[in-house]
């Protein structure tokens, strides 16, 4: 398949961050071309129409000749976390009404297992919208119990008196038999018309009733607001002459329709940071750079996810805000140590960063917009890892008094230090916060950080990338092209998936090959009509567990077959437990079908470089761990594949810079990755 983009066409990747709006178009001719905007809380498809206005400007491409555009954003994770998604009804089986607020009870599903202090966030939905219905499936999936029709209508006639937006149908043991739920729903969305209803048996048909109701509610807050939004978006661009296909990151690192997303908006929680993660994919695939660790910096988090084998690491469940919530996601740690975290002393004296940001609006203090509180970015100018008058190519000026200001009231002053102490020492405690997150992400799965390349991203993911690589004593940096808009990137180059799953709750050793085998290409099934007649590749996963275990860990269905499965998930309990119980039975949890069809953007980026020989062409004062240092200042854009470069110097493009130390060399391969061997 021809993934290229024909002469005269293009296509574009939006991703829509906490502080910026990160926008890549790559031409009919493969040239890559990007902007940055400021992202628009109050309505994020202003930033996005607005960034989308301004590439074409850069590229010279009118709208109509765009054939594509991916989109990604933190949108519905900024909801869960802030409780701004739409109000919720949950209908639920009589006697499960409380449990949202059980929680998971026995395993501690708590952010901190040792904070006294600790607060529990509020259920995701308040208990009078919280609605019990007769009904009963046993534990095969049998009905015991009728669903009671007249009590689901008295239902549907309270929640018509309210303002709830959506209502989230969970019943018990639906996920062996979806009948009731599917007759609740039906009925619901014809008494309830415009209100988005989904059912657990489409989100997640997995046991587990906290976990399954949770996963279910959350789809459903998204659902009235992330529908709007991505019709809203739709509009706005057609609006500005786009005539082409519009699709959605997804937390699996795949594209998917709108009115995929718009049904199971869950798998949008991911949606930004997976976007660099199938970047990165796609650069493996064509320079041969194998296992690494990925680093993302943007303006509110840092994100650390890890690539080996050329497959990233997958998990089915996660906590978001202390909530839990299940779907298929590349496993990604963030922390609130972007450039936009703020500093802050605690009451012992010590300084912090983060989780708080300072976002788009107002930002740091130095981009002049009323913000007052130092920020690591703050921090990085001051000691001259960014160039106040560069940044951005001097589209976006910096204001380097503000930052000293708000360092010096904010840090400097109450700990009696200079201010290039006082960003001295924010910088080193966001450095030890990083590096901690990617200790986390290896040495806890198992994993040493030596034996991986460190590729970075973000804006801000070079200027630390040495800094963190020689903390975790790694030798490779890997700095990809347009690292600032890397996220963005992989909007443009993801292909289209779809994840499917089944429950199967049955022990290995009665589960027959052939029985399996079946239950998997009825799965897969729907799936070859999925993409529009491209034949996707198929991957198939389980979940497996010990009897007696209560988590199940996702492997891939052996290359052996039926025969392998046990071995398979007994190499991964060892890596994941450092133990195996050979006696003990293994029960099948779920199966998973994977569907992938190739249609991402399979061109070589071309980047344009001066004939004559790269020179630095300014110095610039940093303050470094051995005091200031006026170092030659290098453009990327000036060096060509195979120039190297021996630090220390600093090499600066649009939307980033690296600091390299003395011994550290820099070579540009001939994919346009800078590659730094420490």
């Amino acid at each position: 398949m021809d993934n290229r983009n024909r002469q005269g066409e293009a296509r574009i990747g939006i991703d829509v961050g906490g502080t910026f709006t990160d926008v890549v178009l790559i031409d009919g001719a493969d040239r890559v071309h990007t902007v940055k905007v400021p992202t628009t809380p109050a309505d994020r498809v202003q930033g996005a129409v607005a960034g989308f206005q301004a590439v074409l400007r850069v590229a010279d491409v009118k709208a109509e000749k765009v054939t594509f555009i991916g989109h990604g954003s933190t949108m519905a994770t900024n909801m869960v976390v802030e409780g701004t998604g739409a109000r919720t009804a949950l209908v639920t089986t009589k006697g499960f009404r409380d449990v949202l607020e059980l929680r998971r009870i026995s395993r501690h599903d708590r952010a901190d297992l040792y904070d006294l202090l600790f607060d529990n966030p509020r259920p995701l939905v308040r208990r009078r919208d919280r609605f019990e219905v007769t009904e009963r499936l046993n534990w095969r999936g049998e009905v015991e119990t009728p669903l009671e029709i007249t009590e689901l209508a008295q239902i549907a006639d309270a929640i018509a008196r309210t303002d709830i937006a959506a209502v989230a149908v969970c019943f018990l043991h639906a996920f062996l038999n979806p009948a009731h739920e599917r007759q609740a729903a039906e009925f619901l969305a014809e008494r309830l018309p415009g209100r988005f209803v989904t059912t657990s048996t489409e989100v997640n048909p997995e046991i587990g009733e906290y976990e399954r109701t949770s996963t279910t509610v959350m789809n459903a807050m998204l659902g009235p607001v992330c529908a709007r939004y991505i019709e809203r978006l739709g509009g706005a661009l057609q609006e500005k002459g786009f005539r082409g296909e519009l699709a959605f990151m997804q937390s699996n690192g795949g594209l998917a329709a709108p009115a995929q997303v718009a049904a199971r908006p869950v798998m949008l929680l991911e949606s930004g940071p997976a976007g660099g993660v199938s970047a990165a994919l796609r650069l493996g695939e064509g320079s041969g750079i194998g296992d690494v660790i990925l680093g993302d910096m943007g303006g509110t988090t840092f994100d650390v996810s890890l690539i080996r084998e050329g497959r990233p690491e997958l998990r089915t469940s996660s906590l978001l805000h202390s909530y839990t919530v299940r779907a298929p996601t590349i496993d990604i740690d963030s922390i609130g140590a972007g450039g936009g975290s703020i500093a802050w002393i605690d009451a012992g004296g010590g300084v912090r960063i983060g989780p708080r940001s300072a976002g788009a609006d107002p930002g740091p203090a130095c981009y002049g917009r009323g913000g007052t509180r130092p920020t690591v970015t703050d921090c990085n100018l001051v000691l001259g890892y960014i160039d106040p008058d560069t940044f951005l190519e001097g589209s976006f000026r910096l204001d380097l008094e503000a930052a000293r200001r708000a360092i010096a009231t904010d840090i400097a002053e109450p700990l009696r230090l200079t201010v290039e102490e006082a960003a001295r020492t924010v910088r080193a405690v966001a450095n030890a916060l990083m590096a901690q997150a990617m200790r986390l992400m290896t040495v806890e799965r198992g994993y040493d950080p030596r034996e991986f390349a460190y590729l970075c991203y973000g804006g801000a993911g070079p200027v630390h990338a040495i800094d963190l690589a020689r903390e975790l004593e790694m030798r490779h940096v890997v700095v990809p092209p347009v690292p600032g808009l890397f996220s963005a990137l992989g909007m443009v180059v993801a292909d289209r998936q779809t994840d499917r799953q089944a429950a199967v709750e049955r022990e290995l050793d009665s589960l027959p090959a052939a029985e399996l085998d079946a239950m998997y290409a009825a799965l897969e099934r729907p799936l070859h009509e999925e993409f529009g007649g491209i034949p996707p590749k198929l991957r198939r996963r389980l979940d497996c567990r010990y009897a007696g275990q209560p988590d199940a860990i996702s492997i891939d269905f052996p290359a052996e077959g039926h025969a392998g499965i046990r071995a398979a998930f007994e190499v991964a309990h060892q890596r994941h437990w450092n133990f195996t119980k050979p006696d003990q039975t293994v029960l099948v949890n779920n199966i998973r079908a994977e569907a992938r069809a190739g249609t991402g953007w399979r061109g070589a980026l071309r980047q344009h470089h001066p004939a004559e020989a790269p020179a630095p062409w300014k110095r610039r004062r940093l303050v470094l761990q051995d005091g200031p240092q006026e170092l030659p200042v290098w453009r990327r854009r000036d060096l060509p594949p195979g120039f190297a470069l021996q630090g220390p110097a600093v090499i600066e493009e649009q939307s980033s810079c690296i600091v390299l130390g003395a011994g550290d060399t820099a070579r540009v391969d001939e994919h346009f990755n800078l590659v730094v061997e420490l």
